[in-house]
């Protein structure tokens, strides 16, 4: 029983993987669909959150409350550059991916800047470059007409291997190499240090500017993946395709169990917390909910999750 107790305690994300298995039993049970099927669905929707997610992990992860705002202005942007480099031909498709990997770099470098050298906070910082980039997004949708989608990213984004999404198989490849780069490499460890406490960090000979710097660009990097893949499979570019985004990976990996004041990751958590949300989500359309009244309860989860995680610190002290 102890031993039960501490993995709970070791592993906080094991409660979001119960609530999503929780939720998905009980909407199994209350549509009449409790089949595989349905749990692969949701999970194939969670995979395109996770991505997104897990960039905003790591720069949580720095401290200071900090948050990348950004990922949706990314994500929309880079969907209508690679849409516009690809259209709809394969060999297009490297190009693509070269040019929003560099672009992505490039916003990620100016929020490190900005939020490391001009200390602008991350939340403000993140937010004018949202603002930039969806701006720009805005002056290419005016003569944007392309809508074809390359074979290779309708097979990334939808083929299924054994009847599982290839999404799903890539989003548990990246969280196995996230952790890996987390636990086991220099870049991993100093970032947990920089979020538990920069000045000590600083001290122990942790490069914490750079760091820092390079967590904006890998979350950007990520994001911009995103826009290349979500756009594939809704099948073209919009304006605001982004922008749900940004709220849902928040309260993802709060859920999982990252620490929003920084210095732990979870990156197990974060899958739980995208396929819990994920199923929330579901759960609001079949009861017929509002769009709105979807954006308050996933407000509702963070702000709880937020003060069961305050109380139970409190309790410790």
């Amino acid at each position: 029983m102890l031993r039960i107790q501490r993995f709970i305690h070791e592993n906080t994300w094991v409660w979001a993987a119960i609530g999503a298995f929780l939720l998905w039993l009980g909407m199994g049970l209350f549509s009449g669909r409790l089949n595989l099927d349905s749990f692969l669905s949701n999970a194939y929707a969670a995979s395109f959150i996770a991505l997104l997610a897990f960039g905003q992990m790591l720069v949580v992860t720095t401290g200071k409350g900090s948050i990348d705002l950004s990922i949706a202005g990314v994500l929309t942007l880079m969907a209508f550059v690679s849409m516009s480099i690809i259209n709809g031909h394969d060999q297009n498709v490297l190009l693509a991916v070269v040019v929003v990997v560099l672009l992505s770099a490039l916003v990620g470098l100016c929020n490190g800047i900005f939020v490391v050298y001009l200390k602008i906070p991350a939340i403000i910082g993140t937010m004018a470059m949202n603002y930039i980039l969806t701006t720009a997004a805005l002056l290419i949708n005016r003569d944007f007409q392309i809508f074809a989608i390359a074979p290779f990213l309708k097979m990334v984004t939808r083929t299924k291997i054994l009847g599982i999404q290839l999404m799903i198989y890539l989003i548990v490849l990246l969280a196995f190499f996230l952790s890996f780069l987390l636990r086991k490499t220099a870049y991993g460890k100093s970032l947990l240090a920089l979020g538990q406490n920069a000045r000590a960090a600083k001290l122990a000979g942790v490069k914490v500017e750079r760091v820092e710097i390079l967590t904006y660009v890998f979350s950007s990097i990520l994001a911009g993946f995103s826009g290349i893949l979500v756009s594939a499979r809704v099948g073209g570019a919009l304006l605001g395709m982004g922008d749900s985004y940004t709220l849902e990976t928040i309260a993802s990996i709060v859920v999982g169990g990252t620490l929003i004041s920084g210095g732990k990751a979870n990156v197990p958590g974060t899958l739980a917390g995208c396929l819990f949300l994920g199923l929330i989500v579901t759960a609001m359309q079949i009861m017929g909910l509002h769009v709105g009244s979807q954006r308050i309860a996933k407000g509702l989860v963070i702000i709880v999750v937020l003060f069961i995680g305050v109380s139970s610190k409190k309790r410790r002290a």
